[in-house]
């Protein structure tokens, strides 16, 4: 990679990682359901920005929008409510972990739903590498599905196999559209979706009764995270190798942990560290190609991580 696309992946890296960090800010003054609604209503804006002065053609297609609201449900509404609902019961870092079982899920989706994906011994090698880590993480947590936890813990996990479920549908269903248009469309649709039921919860937060650190913590998530952040993995994968693109899967749950440190001054676990080595060793392992295969890896078909 050259330097400017290294200086993108580290970037990125940093932003879904602090997104974890900004939601648990959030979580102070405002619902799992309003942080979801802001987030994909300011992420949205900064998409639709960047595509109109692009001059970007709006889809006509009733078959795109059917399988863009797929997309909108499983890759964004879903998962944007479970992670918050998740972290109101366990720290920002762990979350982030939990949440890089999307790779384990893909893989394990990809084989079952993709003609041309096979179960390989590598595969299935990384990916019980992956669910081992997270069986060290939750540990005996998992046996106590009453714990509130446990359960945050469970909702994590379930978004990244949202997250998942929405990347394979994409590469079956919308593979070679025009990534940014989607990334703007399944925002718009999300947004459609949170809408009414924050209308019908009466959780609209009272934006003129939030915290500073609360606006910051909005500008970061929905702002970068859900608006910038799509645009650089976007421009990631439409100029380095798909493999490449996907380091951000590594990177992600590691800067989380900084910012987990220095923000919200918590301290990882014992399980978490050896949880978190097995599952960055599970994902090289399921990512790992050999250089043939490398070489002609299509950018699009690098699978959105998991933020």
């Amino acid at each position: 990679m050259r330097p400017i696309h290294v200086v993108g992946l580290v970037g990125l890296s940093l932003i879904w990682g602090a997104s974890f960090m900004f939601i648990k800010i959030m979580l102070e003054d405002m619902t799992p359901l309003a942080i979801a609604w802001v987030r994909v209503a300011g992420g949205g804006v900064v998409i639709a920005a960047v595509l109109i002065a692009l001059r970007r053609g709006v889809p006509r297609s009733r078959v795109y929008w059917r399988d863009a609201a797929v997309v909108g449900a499983l890759g964004t509404a879903i998962p944007m409510v479970l992670i918050p609902w998740g972290e109101r019961e366990i720290p920002s870092n762990l979350a982030a972990v939990l949440n890089g079982a999307m790779p384990f899920w893909a893989a394990i989706l990809s084989t079952a739903f993709l003609p041309t994906e096979r179960l390989t011994v590598k595969k299935a090698a990384g990916v019980t590498l992956g669910f081992v880590g997270l069986a060290v993480i939750i540990g005996r947590d998992a046996l106590d599905i009453g714990a509130t936890s446990t359960q945050g813990q469970f909702a994590i996990v379930l978004a990244a196999f949202c997250y998942a479920a929405g990347a394979v549908y994409i590469r079956r269903r919308l593979l070679g559209v025009d990534s940014s248009m989607l990334a703007g469309v399944q925002n718009l649709l999300a947004l459609a979706m949170l809408t009414p039921l924050i209308l019908w919860t009466s959780e609209v937060p009272d934006f003129t009764a939030l915290e500073a650190r609360t606006w910051v913590a909005i500008a970061g998530l929905a702002i970068l995270a859900q608006g910038v952040a799509l645009l650089i993995y976007y421009w990631l994968i439409s100029n380095v190798e798909a493999t490449q693109a996907a380091f951000v899967t590594y990177l992600a749950p590691i800067a989380a942990q900084f910012w987990g440190w220095a923000v919200l001054a918590e301290v990882p676990g014992r399980a978490l560290i050896p949880g978190l080595a097995l599952i960055i060793l599970g994902i090289a392992v399921v990512n790992r190609r050999p250089r043939t295969a490398v070489l002609v890896a299509e950018p699009s078909e690098a699978t959105p991580a998991a933020r």
